[in-house]
Parts: structure tokens; C-alpha cells; sequence
């Protein structure tokens, strides 16, 4: 496997630029999700590491190897398409064969390399079907075997699991996961759905118009979100705009005074936005001295449910595990009162309309 290394990315259809200075260092190894909303560049991108788009300007490196120049067809990438590609005339066998007949290896070679790729997915008993005899997920798995029997230094993964259903999804993802992290695959997938580069990926890079906004680790960009646009794309949060009052506390437009992780950076006058997790928010029967808060809204999830309520004139979403029967917030209803109370550094303060 190889590090792959992109400087000063930038692309433009006429006057129109898709990218803007894009640059992103992915680790021998290491698994990063491109996240963003449709139109955000983030295809683009993974169309031009793959040597299919020609960047308008800046470098591509593939284990320090510049490749900017280099044809697709010379680059030693696996791509996993969002469609799966497979030839429908093809049997299984020879679509996972089919790139190592372009690199023109012979056919006993290749027939051991397409048996250990569909061994990989856990297909090898299916390699006789032809595409049109395989589910949706079958039909994911056969395209990334394809993708693996070159031994690629780069896998690339454009949207790969969009067309399985919900249940099917999560299950695939963690087979693909467990199968990047067993063979070191040095990995670029591109996803707008922000559980799967969360459960997927070792680092996210969240776009927004052609540009990136955020790169961390899942659990940074979660916890820590430097913008509003990436506390809002990365899960659920409720984002409050007021004004810092004082240390440690946050004053909503509606007037509800809230507490707040401190902040330097936030003037007293300066209009911010307190981003706070559903799921960091603790319900509690009414109490003397905690913030009260009324009901006006209850949504049964199965394992959780999700409330609302209006705290001093500012609505805020809850997410907590469904209570139990003998719990003393069971059956909470519209109407009904609680406390609502969190940790400050919870609360993060954020520059508002960014």
C-alpha cells in the first residue's frame, strides 16, 4: 500500500470551479471519508486521484510517486463504483478477472488471484453466477473483489453502499472496515452519509462548496466541530444563536440562560452559536434549582426516543435511551415539566453563519 499526498487540488468546468485549493494527506493504511452535500466537490475529487478527471491545476502524489499526469489506466488504483459496473455477460469469475486481463497477467495467475479476491468477500462458491443472480449486496461485494485482485496501492470507493437497503448497509460496512484494516488498505471513499464515515473511516474530511472545511478524527469532528455547517452535517445538534455572558454561560436570543464550555475567543457582543449534542442533554423529573423545561414533543425510536422541549423559550432536541417502565421519566408526555441540564463543556460556542 501507499501514502497518498494532494496539494493545491483545484478544478473548473468553464467559469464554473468545482474544487478550490483542495490539499489532504492520507497515511499508509489509513482509511478518510470525503463527506459533504451533494455538489460539495467531493466525487470530483475522487474522480481526479483516479486519474478519470484532469485537475485545472495542483499535484497528486501515490507513495511519493507524483502521478498528476499519469493515465487512470496506469495508476495502480481499485475503484468501486456507486452503480457496481459489473458487465451483465460476464460470469463473477470473469468480472473480478476482468482488470487483471487489461494488465494482461496470465491466465493461470489470474485465475488464482480472482479465486483469492472472491475468497476475500466471502464469494468464492458464487464465482459461476453471472450478476443478474446476485442481490444488491452480493453485487457490492463482487465489485470490491474486482477492485482488490489487482492489488491496488490506492482503494478507492465512490459512494459504494447508497443502493442497499438500511439494514443491509451497516452490516456491509463493517465487512468492508474489518477487510481494510486486515489487508492495510490505504483507502479514499467518498460518502454523503455521515454515519458511514463515522463507522468507517480513521479520518473525515468534511466539504462544503468545492472546498474543505474540517479534517480530524470521527470523534473530533464530532465533539469538536470548529464551524456550524460541520456541528450541523456531522449528527444531530442543536444550534442556539445569542450572546456569551460572562464566563461560562450563553445567553439565547429567546433570552434562556445556558451554560457554556468557556471561551476566550467569544466576546460579550459578538453573536455566537451554542452547538449542543442531543444525546448530551440529561431529563430529569422536576427539581428545585435545575433549569425547568416543558414537553412539547415525544418521539418513540425503539431503543431511544427523541423529546423536545422548550426551555425558556428556546426548543431543544433530546436523544436518550427509552425509559423503561419503572424509570420515573416513563410515559413522559406533551405538557409534562422536567429539568434539562448538561455539562458546560458540552456546550461549544461557535462563530455564527459559518
Amino acid at each position: 500500500m501507499s501514502s497518498l499526498k494532494i496539494e493545491h487540488l483545484a478544478k473548473s468546468f468553464g467559469t464554473t470551479e468545482v474544487l478550490q485549493d483542495i490539499n489532504l494527506g492520507i497515511a499508509e493504511g489509513e482509511m478518510v471519508a470525503l463527506l459533504g452535500p451533494s455538489g460539495c466537490g467531493k466525487s470530483t475529487t475522487l474522480r481526479i486521484v483516479a486519474g478519470f478527471e484532469t485537475a485545472t491545476s495542483g499535484r497528486i502524489e501515490l507513495g511519493g510517486t507524483d502521478i498528476t499526469a499519469t493515465p487512470a489506466h496506469r495508476r495502480n488504483t481499485g475503484m468501486v463504483f456507486q452503480s457496481y459496473a459489473l458487465f451483465p455477460h460476464m460470469s463473477v469469475a470473469d468480472n473480478v478477472g476482468f482488470g487483471l486481463e487489461m494488465r494482461k497477467i496470465g491466465r493461470s495467475d489470474r485465475e488464482a488471484k480472482v479465486r483469492q479476491a472472491l475468497d476475500m468477500v466471502q464469494l468464492g462458491h458464487l464465482a459461476d453466477r453471472m450478476p443478474a443472480q446476485l442481490s444488491g449486496g452480493q453485487q457490492q461485494r463482487v465489485a470490491l473483489a474486482r477492485a482488490l485482485a489487482v492489488n491496488p496501492d490506492l482503494l478507492l470507493l465512490d459512494e459504494p453502499l447508497s443502493n442497499l437497503d438500511a439494514k443491509l448497509r451497516g452490516e456491509v460496512q463493517h465487512e468492508i472496515r474489518a477487510l481494510q484494516q486486515r489487508l492495510g488498505l490505504t483507502t479514499l471513499i467518498v460518502t454523503h452519509d455521515q454515519e458511514e464515515a463515522l463507522t468507517m473511516s480513521d479520518k473525515m474530511v468534511v466539504m462544503q462548496g468545492g472546498r474543505i472545511r474540517q479534517v480530524g478524527a470521527p470523534r473530533e469532528l464530532y465533539d469538536a466541530p470548529d464551524s456550524v455547517f460541520v456541528a450541523s452535517f456531522v449528527g444531530n445538534c442543536n444550534l442556539i444563536e445569542g450572546k456569551r455572558e460572562g464566563e461560562g454561560m450563553f445567553r439565547s436570543t429567546s433570552g434562556a440562560l445556558l451554560p457554556c464550555a468557556r471561551s476566550e475567543a467569544a466576546d460579550a457582543d459578538e453573536s455566537r452559536v451554542l452547538a449542543l449534542r442531543p444525546e448530551r442533554v440529561r431529563l430529569s423529573p422536576p427539581q428545585q434549582g435545575a433549569a425547568s423545561a416543558q414537553v412539547v414533543g415525544v418521539t418513540y425510536l425503539g431503543a431511544q426516543s427523541e423529546i423536545r422541549v422548550d426551555l425558556q423559550g428556546t426548543r431543544i432536541l433530546v436523544t436518550m435511551p427509552t425509559p423503561q417502565a419503572r424509570d420515573p421519566m416513563a410515559g413522559l408526555a406533551e405538557g409534562d415539566m422536567v429539568s434539562a441540564d448538561w455539562a458546560p463543556e458540552d456546550a461549544r460556542l461557535l462563530p455564527a453563519g459559518a
